[in-house]
């Protein structure tokens, strides 16, 4: 399916010149036969996310969505939109979270642009739409999306002879190659700190998500998962993923491997405000898990294992793996480092979990 990707790639080249970044993402990750037209996440695919990693984190995540509710007003049924729900993993888990727990009745949406993951969210109980646009007007809603902003197409810039030029994507001899060519308009406000041939990504996506998000939220939370960066620091270089290693060649065998790069956050926050959303408050995934419990959590799984191991039971090895992989959630060389952002329609109170949160990440 790759060389039908590249094939049309080349196509769009041949219609209208070297393409953006993004409409090349466009093309690699969500058109016919792209990445994403079946769903590559878990651990049998080319790359896993925190709900695949240990199912602590779903927990964890409809506590945080609970104290939300309450500064919703106890809404029954309680609604939630998850965008870029992938296949199924987190929606799974917190529906039959929030069923077991029995305190609420959940109304769940999930938002996916692939076809694949449509056909497999369609075997849960929710809503399954194609667009954001689709399941507003969003009123008493919580919004979530775990690690989608890093995959919304980008366009990408470099600095050349001391001025900004856009890299688009050509063809040289059949093969796909990077084009220089001068900033438009979309980029002209584009200000990124770079050194002579240093390049930077442009979240225009991700903004254009962040202005949808403002336009259906009538009133609502939403809590965006995501690597990024804030202060200018750089977000790091677009990468790709295949078969769970990372991939520095983006443009060869497009279709084949994931294509993704940290947030400029600085840039999110700045579009949410002027979309009408109030940030409420932007701390590191591991300092929202142990505001949440995961400490809580982690000395209870350990005095099992040590139960286990006491009584010489070989349950004990599998809760020993079981803590070790849930670890990797609040490695802050990993997972850990992930970017929790909050925002919120004028109106609603910042939720508790948030503010211990913050604490927590002061005292470093």
């Amino acid at each position: 399916m790759s060389q039908d990707v590249a094939a049309q790639i080349r196509a769009a080249i041949a219609d209208h010149g070297p393409i953006t970044f993004a409409e090349f993402m466009e093309h690699a990750l969500y058109g016919p036969g792209g990445f994403y037209e079946r769903p590559p996440v878990g651990p049998e695919g080319d790359f896993v996310t925190s709900p695949h990693v240990h199912p602590v984190f779903a927990d964890l995540v409809r506590f945080a969505l609970a104290e939300m509710r309450h500064g919703l007003g106890d809404p029954d049924p309680f609604p939630i939109v998850e965008t870029g729900a992938g296949d199924g993993t987190l929606a799974r888990a917190l529906i039959d979270g929030f069923a077991e727990s029995g305190d609420v009745a959940v109304s769940y949406s999930a938002v996916e642009v692939s076809v694949g993951a449509r056909e497999a969210l369609a075997r849960l109980p929710l809503r399954v739409t194609a667009a954001l646009e689709e399941a507003a007007p969003l009123d008493g809603v919580c919004v979530i999306a775990n690690e989608l902003l890093d995959n919304i197409p980008f366009r990408r810039v470099r600095k050349r002879g001391g001025t900004l030029v856009e890299v688009r994507v050509g063809v040289d001899a059949e093969r796909l190659v990077e084009v220089e060519v001068p900033c438009d308009d979309e980029l002209s406000t584009a200000k990124p700190k770079l050194a002579e041939g240093d390049d930077a990504v442009v979240p225009t996506g991700a903004l254009a998500f962040v202005d949808r998000l403002g336009a259906s939220l009538a009133r609502g939370y939403a809590l965006l998962i995501d690597y990024g960066s804030t202060g200018g620091a750089p977000s790091g270089e677009p990468h790709g993923y295949r078969n769970h290693r990372v991939l520095a060649d983006l443009l060869e065998d497009p279709g084949s491997a994931d294509v993704t790069a940290g947030v400029d956050l600085d840039a999110i926050l700045e579009r949410a405000e002027a979309s009408g959303l109030r940030p409420l408050g932007l701390v590191t995934q591991r300092d929202a898990l142990l505001a949440l419990g995961f400490d809580r959590w982690s000395a209870r799984a350990l005095q099992a294992q040590t139960q286990l191991l006491a009584r010489g039971s070989p349950d004990a090895a599998r809760a020993w793996e079981s803590r070790s992989r849930a670890s990797l959630l609040v490695d802050q060389s990993g997972l850990g480092r992930l970017k929790w952002l909050l925002v919120a329609t004028e109106g609603l109170p910042t939720p508790p979990w948030m503010h211990r949160a913050r604490e927590l990440a002061c005292r470093v």
